[in-house]
């Protein structure tokens, strides 16, 4: 049903802006895109509050996952949303808390309800589909395994920029958002790369491939497309100039950011530390002179 999709990506350009990157437009044909979009699973009607979304989500088959910006504490989270004068709970990236502003909820569909969506969920995990997104980047099968699925993200969840730790091998996103608004809607992925007066941070990375990556502050980098369109794939493989980040701030009662995303991970990861943003903040360290 949806090999035509693995053509696509097949015959799919490269882009090197901002960085190197596949990104593809009307990637599902409209029937199937406007069919997945209305399932049940995907279109969830308009809930009264927070309690009633989540309980919404559930009975959809959703369960929070651990996630990078994201908690599953559902009841911290509910509080903190309410009031956003808390702590911000614990999050997936507890040693970035410093550079959020919020915190959200994951939740990934674990069985689905409708034929369709069932369909697209084998298919994501096909070796057919996870064989073409590892050769598009000339990635070794054998060297990765995959995670991943259909998405949903509440409000608040927020990662700052960063170009991924070096045991990711490749990640792709596909915007399924049921909104028909939701290219307005603001929750959606910056694609971006460092001020010229933080470079040196990607040259420290470069140089230094035994040393992870880290998340860095919004400040440091701009921001140059966002993957705004939905029904739009955008697959890379991290590097260290693979900066992007998101913020959601909207309300997730009346719909929900919404995507099918996936990783391949290396077996295995040979790095040795990894600095912190901080560490990286020259000017605090040793004085604007």
């Amino acid at each position: 049903m949806f090999a035509y999709l693995i053509r696509k990506l097949c015959d799919a350009r490269v882009s090197e802006e901002p960085f190197r990157h596949v990104s593809i437009e009307d990637f599902f044909e409209e029937e199937h895109f406007r069919a997945i979009t209305s399932a049940a699973e995907i279109a969830i009607g308009r809930a009264g509050d927070d309690q009633g979304l989540i309980e919404a989500l559930h009975a959809a088959g959703y369960r929070e996952i651990n996630f990078p910006g994201t908690t599953t504490d559902l009841a911290s989270y509910i509080a903190w949303h309410a009031k956003r004068d808390l702590d911000v709970p614990e999050n997936g990236a507890m040693t970035n808390r410093d550079l959020c502003e919020g915190v959200g909820v994951t939740l990934r569909l674990q069985s689905a309800r409708t034929a369709l969506i069932g369909d697209l969920m084998a298919f994501l995990q096909s070796d057919a589909w996870l064989d073409a997104i590892a050769a598009k980047f000339a990635i070794d099968r054998a060297a990765v395994y995959a995670d991943g699925g259909i998405q949903k993200y509440l409000d608040g969840y927020e990662i700052s920029p960063h170009a991924d730790i070096r045991a990711k091998a490749l990640t792709y996103m596909v915007n399924i958002n049921p909104s028909d608004r939701s290219a307005d809607i603001d929750y959606h992925t910056h694609y971006m790369r460092f001020r010229r007066e933080r470079a040196y941070v990607q040259a420290f990375w470069n140089g230094n491939q035994d040393l992870d990556r880290c998340w860095v502050p919004w400040s440091w980098c701009e921001t140059v497309k966002r993957q705004t369109r939905n029904n739009t794939i955008v697959l890379f493989q991290p590097a260290d100039d693979t900066l992007h980040a998101v913020r959601a701030r909207y309300d997730h009662l009346e719909t929900q950011r919404t995507q099918l995303y996936g990783n391949l991970w290396f077996h295995r990861s040979r790095t040795t530390g990894k600095p912190s943003w901080s560490d990286f903040d020259v000017r605090a360290r040793i004085g604007a002179a």
